[in-house]
């Protein structure tokens, strides 16, 4: 077993020729697959901070200030 094992090893890694083809179809693949990957890890990191924040106890501020038109009167 052990032999099998070095002789994949040796055959599948060490070949002198390559006979593979990546067209430019899976090259977009691959940039669209890291760019998706960054985009989930981003969305995931953006969740889990707010809610390590909750637990924490501090508080979001959403409020946004309200316009004060000529006269002073708030909209």
């Amino acid at each position: 077993m052990r032999n099998l094992l070095y002789s994949f090893f040796v055959l599948f890694f060490f070949s002198n020729t390559a006979f593979a083809y990546i067209d430019p179809a899976s090259g977009s693949a691959i940039i669209s697959l890291i760019i998706g990957a960054a985009v989930v890890i981003g969305v995931f990191l953006k969740i889990f901070w707010y809610k390590l924040k909750s637990l924490i106890g501090t508080k979001v501020n959403n409020e946004r200030p309200s316009k004060v038109t000529k006269n002073n009167k708030n909209i």
